[in-house]
């Protein structure tokens, strides 16, 4: 009996133990679309105050719409005191404690409600910001640049905040002759995807106004409200019946939808091509407002956060991808742990009431996450044995003489002669591969790979990518045409000599087997980045014989 009770005590100790090391180490307060009072006062950043500890380790982020309904207008108007009361108890949520740090991103009302003015509003608020002196207050990208920004919360999570509105604005706005230091969409992409592989092993918190994904008005969603009684969204309690003529507004809108709605070709295009860098980084939290409530939503494995409910609320739909979706005022709070788990609150604000709605675990990032089961295949994936292709067609096109004078002929044909490859099949190949983590550096990509016997590989991608090798302002120049010539100059399968040689001089050295990788759901997150490619696998850390003489 005393056996038992031991064992049962030591199991206690052993659960409280590790419970206890798995300890917050970060706190992220989500506030967006804060940018009016009521009754002179702010209940949900009073509520904030009120429910999280603000110190070193709690960041707080606005995500746009920091004030209502055309930003801060000039100093000297008559009611300029008025006009930036929302933001001043917005930066007054530390309570005084300077370790806090807040970051504001704005939006398309800080953009003059994306009018004309808007680039001088954002100044106008950013200038504010600065004169108060508080560095730990910041709005962030500066000087109306659209990013992106990148913060280090610490060794485990990076925030990355982008300006969407920038990239939506149809007026004045900085670009290719301003001082930002990314000034076309191209730059900004490139940028965000470099930051992208520099922390792919962190979690990385994507922050904009604009959300990617929503079931609210802004995503084309309306209630049947909306459609009998379209001008309580004017004013909540105007319920005037309008039948059928009600459903026009709503109906047309979305179809083809404003500048501000996701079904617009502008926005679509953002987030198409946002996406495009984001997809294969698995750590990913999109985190965003503009939509005057709070959801969860869970599409393709990633995680979308609308916290948009700062001092407004509108009706939101429910989809099979929605986790949480609340009409009311309010905040979310992310709570990432030494363990690497992320779990999101959300808070309901009403009044001077506040509690807590919905808490879910939403990623464990010290491992690459499953994608969820209805993202793949419902069929069984047919692997071939082999393929016919070429190593690269970027050398179809013949140089052109004065550049064969230049560079020679290289080996150009060598890129583009057809080859039968094994298809790579990573269930199977070495008995079975487990993805461990993305890897690569500027011109190529490459996956870190453990079989079965906890040995280390990795496939790494045979060609090279001549847009990464450049400084962003000579991409998509002459200057890359060149490098890529250049490229042409590496024979693509000099690996396979160089090992054999290797083995007969007892040099270490990696003997790579080449593949192609076909388009399987196995691959998971990384599916895109490395389907229909031709790579190289190799040991990770290959061992010399026993009589190497080295």
């Amino acid at each position: 009996m005393r056996s038992k009770a031991w064992l049962f005590a030591c199991s206690l100790l052993f659960f409280a133990n590790v419970f206890a090391q798995d300890t917050i180490q970060s706190t992220i307060v989500l506030i967006g679309d804060a940018g009016a009072l009521t009754n002179g006062k702010h209940p949900v950043v009073e509520a904030a105050k009120k429910t999280v500890k603000m110190d070193e380790n709690t960041t707080v982020v606005y995500l746009g719409d920091n004030l209502y309904k055309t930003g801060l207008p000039d100093d000297a108007v008559p009611d300029f005191a008025i006009a930036k009361a929302p933001l001043d108890s917005q930066i007054h949520i530390t309570r005084g404690n300077t370790k806090t740090r807040v970051f504001f991103i704005p939006g398309n009302h800080d953009w003059a409600n994306g009018g004309k003015n808007g680039f001088q509003s954002i100044l106008r608020v950013q200038n504010y910001i600065d004169i108060l002196g508080n560095e730990m207050v910041k709005m962030l990208p500066r000087d109306g640049c659209g990013g992106p920004e990148e913060v280090k919360i610490n060794d485990d999570i990076t925030l990355v905040m982008m300006d969407s509105q920038w990239w939506i604005h149809e007026y004045d706005k900085p670009g290719v002759e301003s001082d930002c230091p990314f000034k076309t969409k191209a730059e900004i992409l490139t940028e965000l995807d470099e930051i992208l592989q520099k922390n792919s092993k962190k979690l990385i918190l994507f922050a904009t106004h604009h959300p990617f994904r929503s079931y609210g008005p802004h995503g084309g969603y309306y209630t049947f409200k909306q459609h009998i009684f379209p001008f309580t969204d004017i004013k909540p309690n105007l319920y005037i019946p309008l039948p059928v003529l009600g459903s026009v507004y709503p109906l047309t809108r979305a179809v083809f939808g404003t500048s501000q709605d996701l079904q617009h070709p502008f926005y679509q295009s953002m987030v198409h091509d946002i996406e495009e860098v984001v997809k294969g980084n698995p750590n990913v939290i999109y985190m965003a407002g503009h939509e005057h409530g709070l959801q969860l939503i869970q599409d393709s494995g990633y995680n979308y956060i609308v916290s948009g409910g700062g001092c407004k609320m509108n009706r939101v739909s429910k989809s099979k991808n929605t986790k949480y979706a609340v009409e009311s005022t309010g905040f979310a709070t992310l709570q990432v742990s030494k363990n690497k788990n992320v779990t999101v609150n959300f808070y309901e604000v009403d009044g001077d009431s506040v509690k807590k709605a919905h808490t879910e675990n939403i990623l464990d990032f010290s491992k690459v996450p499953e994608l969820p089961k209805d993202t793949l295949r419902q069929v069984e994936f047919v692997y071939k044995d082999t393929v016919v292709i070429s190593a690269s067609d970027q050398y179809k096109k013949a140089p052109t003489r004065f550049g064969k004078w230049i560079l020679g002929q290289n080996y150009r044909t060598t890129w583009n002669e057809p080859v039968t490859f094994k298809i790579f099949n990573i269930n199977k190949e070495q008995g079975g591969f487990k993805i461990k983590s993305l890897g690569g550096g500027k011109q190529t990509k490459s996956l870190k790979l453990e079989d079965k016997n906890g040995k280390e590989w990795s496939i790494r991608t045979l060609e090279k990518d001549p847009e990464k090798a450049l400084p962003v302002n000579l991409r998509s120049t002459l200057a890359q045409d060149v490098v890529s010539d250049v490229i042409s100059g590496s024979d693509p399968y000099a690996p396979l000599p160089v090992a054999v040689l290797a083995k007969a001089a007892g040099i270490p050295a990696a003997a790579p087997r080449y593949f192609f990788v076909p388009d399987d759901p196995s691959l998971g997150y990384y599916r895109p980045l490395f389907a229909n490619k031709v790579v190289t696998l190799e040991d990770r850390d290959p061992v010399p014989d026993a009589d190497t003489k080295s």
